[in-house]
C-alpha cells in the first residue's frame, strides 16, 4: 500500500524552478531516504506534503488522500520531526506533549494518556516535569519524535533528526527510527549523513536541482551509476601521466584518480575480470598495496550529483 505518493510535483520561487516534475512514493512499513546537496529541493518537497507551501503543478496523495486539494483531511496522517528545537518556556515536556494532543481534539484525559506513553515510548518519563531547554539535545530530539508520534498517525517525516548530535545520541534515535519502521510505521527521512541512510533505509531517492537523478537500494545505486568496486593502489612514487592513461583504459575500469602516491581506480568489472586487472598493474606498477572495497554510498552520492546536466 503507497502511504505516500508524490505525482509531477513542481515549484517555482520567483520565476526559478526550485522542484522539476518528481516523481515517487513510500510504501507502508518503508524507510525511504530522502538525499540531495542543499538547495536541491528537500526542504521545500516536505512542506509541500505538509500543506505549508502549494505547489506550483502536481498532487501529492497521503493514504490515498489528496494533500494539495484537501490539507485538512490528511492533518491527522503524518507526524513531523524537524530540525529546531520549540519548546514553550512554560510548559514541562509533559505539558508541551499533553499540548500537542490536544491539538487533534483529544479529550483531556485521552491527550494526557497519550503525552505519557509517548515519554515512555522516548525514555523520557522521569524527566517529564522539566522544560526542554533544560535537556541535553539528544533529550531533545526524542521529545521532537515523541511529538510526531502523539497521534500514532502512519507516516512520519524525518527532517534530518540526528543532526548535531554525538554518537550515542545518533545510535539512540537510530533505535527509535527501527522501531517505529518494526511498527509499520512509513518514513520519510532526510539526512546529509549517508552512513544514516545506508543503516537505515529501504530505498533511496537522490535529487539534484528539484530532479529525481537516482532510485533504490543501496546496492542498486551501485549499479545505476556502474561503480561496483573500488581498488586502492598504494605505490613508491606518483603515477605518470603515460600511466594513468594506460591504466584507466584497461578493461573494466571506469576511473581512475590519482593522489600523491595513492591511486583510486573505480571498476565495473566481473571479479575473474578484477583478478586479471591486478596482475597486469602489479606486472606494470609493481605496487606496495593494493586493496579492494565496494562503492560506499558517499561515493555513488557524490558520482550521480556531480554529473553534468
Amino acid at each position: 500500500m503507497k502511504v505516500l505518493e508524490v505525482r509531477g510535483l513542481t515549484k517555482y520561487f520567483n520565476g526559478q524552478k526550485v522542484l522539476d516534475d518528481l516523481n515517487f512514493a513510500l510504501n507502508e512499513g518503508e524507510v525511504l531516504g530522502f538525499l540531495g546537496p542543499n538547495g536541491a529541493g528537500k526542504t521545500t518537497t516536505l512542506k509541500i506534503i505538509t500543506g505549508l507551501y502549494r505547489p506550483s503543478a502536481g498532487r501529492v496523495f497521503i493514504a490515498g488522500i489528496d494533500a494539495v486539494a484537501d490539507p485538512i483531511k490528511t492533518k491527522g496522517l503524518f507526524g513531523v520531526c524537524t530540525q529546531d528545537f520549540t519548546f514553550n518556556a512554560h510548559y514541562s515536556i509533559e505539558q508541551d506533549l499533553y499540548f500537542y494532543a490536544r491539538l487533534y481534539g483529544l479529550s483531556r484525559r485521552a491527550a494526557m494518556e497519550k503525552a505519557r506513553r509517548a515519554l515512555e515510548w522516548a525514555g523520557l518519563l522521569e524527566h517529564r516535569r522539566k522544560n526542554g531547554d533544560h535537556l541535553s539535545g539528544g533529550m531533545r530530539k526524542k521529545i521532537l519524535f515523541a511529538r510526531a508520534m502523539i497521534n500514532d498517525p502512519p507516516l512520519l517525516l524525518l527532517d534530518e533528526p540526528t543532526t548535531g548530535l554525538d554518537v550515542r545520541a545518533r545510535w539512540e534515535l537510530w533505535e527509535m527510527i527501527r522501531d517505529l519502521k518494526s511498527r509499520g510505521k512509513s518514513i520519510l527521512l532526510t539526512t546529509h549523513y549517508l552512513e544514516e541512510a545506508e543503516q537505515l533505509c529501504d530505498r533511496i531517492l537522490i535529487i539534484k536541482r528539484g530532479r529525481l537523478v537516482a532510485e533504490g537500494g543501496p546496492g542498486e545505486l551501485r549499479q545505476i551509476v556502474d561503480v561496483a568496486r573500488l581498488m586502492t593502489v598504494d605505490l613508491n612514487r606518483q603515477l605518470t601521466l603515460e600511466e594513468k592513461e594506460w591504466l584507466c583504459a584497461l578493461p573494466g575500469v571506469k576511473n581512475c584518480k590519482s593522489r600523491g602516491t595513492t591511486v583510486e581506480v573505480a571498476l565495473d568489472s566481473s571479479p575473474q575480470q578484477v583478478g586479471d586487472l591486478v596482475q597486469e598493474i602489479c606486472r606494470r606498477l609493481q605496487p606496495l598495496n593494493i586493496s579492494l572495497r565496494e562503492a560506499s554510498l558517499e561515493e555513488v552520492f557524490l558520482e550521480v550529483t556531480g554529473r553534468e546536466d
